[in-house]
């Protein structure tokens, strides 16, 4: 098949083709609790975009890191009314500015509201989460400057 400049429609080669290096296979989860599937795929680490397929629809979202797209694509959801359930979705899940720079925004720490003398852990933020664990945008902000002023009453946010 040909287009109006009578090249090959099916020849892409001008168009670049993003390669995808994972797929990882989630949940979302609605106010009813019904469960449904979506994949997100993650280009490389060069770049941050990701790509939510969800039934018959497909939506990528560009960012300055990985964080940043995974919060699109966890808006875009929340306008349906959905949850996705991953780890950078629960509500004591946030990165430090390091680590956030360190890692593209791949990994967080899981926050604890008492001062701790261990070593912090860290996750991957596309990783799954049970559907009980997850929160909204809004509610993981929430839940991460209530968290701050506990350990820093003299410091509030």
């Amino acid at each position: 098949m040909k287009n109006r400049s009578g090249q090959n429609a099916s020849d892409d080669s001008s168009v670049p083709q993003t390669k995808w290096t994972e797929e990882i296979d989630l949940q979302t989860v609605d106010a009813a609790g019904l469960v449904h599937h979506v994949t997100i795929c993650v280009s490389g680490p060069s770049t941050a975009l990701i790509a939510l397929i969800d039934a018959h629809s497909r939506t990528e979202f560009s960012g300055t890191d990985y964080l940043d797209c995974l919060s699109q694509a966890r808006r875009q959801l929340e306008l349906d009314g959905r949850l996705l359930c991953c780890q950078g979705a629960r509500p004591n899940v946030h990165p430090s500015g390091q680590l956030r720079q360190f890692t593209n925004g791949r990994e967080a720490y899981v926050r604890h509201s008492e001062p701790r003398s261990e070593v912090t852990a860290t996750v991957d933020i596309f990783a799954p989460a049970a559907t009980g664990d997850v929160v909204t945008l809004d509610d993981q902000r929430a839940a991460i400057i209530s968290s701050w002023n506990a350990r820093y009453p003299g410091k509030q946010i």
